[in-house]
């Protein structure tokens, strides 16, 4: 009996700190783009703000460690939306400017589920949907992987 081969879930996500796209390939072909907006503030401003830091006698308070905290909970609340996205995928090209795909590469390394999965990881340019589909494609396609999965394959066979 002939050994059936299940097509590879693949996906690439294109990311930086306001919005990630996220790129499905069934086979060889693009299954479906989805985009994500962050809800991560930048700097924000209040009404009628004037100093940013208040002063009690000799010591100086300001809010900028609360802020911090609040940015990283966006943030993760961000990441975490992105992996509710990935399920069943079996390769990640992670790829995008900035460090945000730093946070979301420790919080894939952690799941159970994700671990391992991570078959690139780049910094590219700012780009738009049609790029990043581009670029996930020409990645997918390309000598790279095929060379990853090859290493992939004999890692497994010599761990058996």
């Amino acid at each position: 009996m002939k050994k059936m081969k299940l097509p590879e879930h693949r996906a690439g996500i294109w990311l930086d700190q306001e919005t990630a796209y996220i790129v499905h390939l069934e086979g060889d072909a693009v299954g479906k783009v989805e985009g994500l907006i962050s809800d991560v503030e930048s700097r924000v401003r209040m009404a009628g703000e004037g100093k940013v830091y208040a002063r009690f006698g000799h010591a100086f308070l300001d809010n900028q460690e609360k802020n911090q905290h609040r940015q990283n909970n966006q943030r993760k609340s961000f990441f975490k939306k992105i992996l509710g996205h990935l399920n069943g995928v079996n390769f990640i090209y992670l790829f995008g400017p900035g460090k945000a795909r730093y946070g979301l590469q420790r919080l894939i390394e952690k799941d159970q589920q994700l671990a391992g999965h991570i078959a690139a990881f780049e910094a590219t340019d700012r780009m738009n949907k049609q790029e990043a589909v581009a670029a996930t494609l020409a990645y997918f396609t390309g000598d790279q992987f095929k060379q990853y999965k090859k290493d992939r394959r004999r890692s497994m066979k010599a761990a058996l």
